[in-house]
């Protein structure tokens, strides 16, 4: 009797384990789908990484190069976007899926910041999350955005850069180009998922800095 228990513990620890490393269920109607081992497996990979993880070489914009210099200087940002009811969203920076799974919203280190002229701030957010994400669901109405609603970027002094949605793409897990800076402007570049629940491309909108 005891050794049936043991087993019967073993195998509910087993079943609690298989479902943490799902992602959280939307919100609507596609909750009732089920997610199959690829498409999991797709929810998984940074934008342009390749099955090692490595990604393409950053552009030698000098916008870029001086990424991490100005994340010294201006710190750990927050996010508002009042289309999305979302306020004040601290946007750690970081370059891995873990990080990404763990927070939920992260910025490309690789890529630059609001307050560098020139610079694509590329912002990466999961549309759903998993148990154990801080910020669930940070992008799931990302394709709500249209063109002039407003993303607010506040840095640890609290200044403010006022962005306005400009543009907008799906591209293919594999297109890092959309990191890069566009010319002639300062951009902030906001990523996620889609379509739920397959996740097999990219939606990318973008705004232009107006303030």
């Amino acid at each position: 009797m005891f050794k049936s228990l043991k087993i019967s513990v073993l195998v509910v620890c087993l079943a609690l384990l298989g479902l943490a490393a799902l992602p959280a269920y939307p919100r609507t109607e596609t909750a009732s789908l089920t997610l199959s081992p690829v498409e999991v497996q797709n929810t998984r990979q940074l934008l342009g990484e390749s099955p090692t993880g490595a990604r393409p070489a950053p552009s030698q914009d000098a916008s870029m190069q001086d990424g991490a210099e100005g994340d010294a200087v201006g710190g750990t940002m927050t996010l508002s976007i009042p289309k999305l009811g979302l306020e004040n969203i601290p946007v750690p920076t970081a370059d891995s899926q873990v990080a990404l799974d763990r927070e939920g919203i992260i910025r490309f280190g690789e890529t630059g910041t609001p307050w560098e002229e020139g610079s694509n701030t590329f912002v990466v957010g999961h549309a759903l999350g998993y148990l154990w994400t801080r910020t669930p669901y940070v992008f799931y109405k990302l394709e709500d955005l249209k063109p002039g609603d407003e993303i607010i970027v506040r840095d640890q002094a609290d200044e403010e850069y006022v962005f306005e949605v400009y543009d907008r793409v799906t591209v293919k897990p594999e297109d890092f180009w959309v990191t890069y800076p566009v010319p002639n402007k300062t951009t902030i570049s906001l990523q996620t998922c889609t379509p739920i629940p397959t996740f097999e491309n990219r939606l990318v909108v973008r705004g232009k800095l107006i303030s």
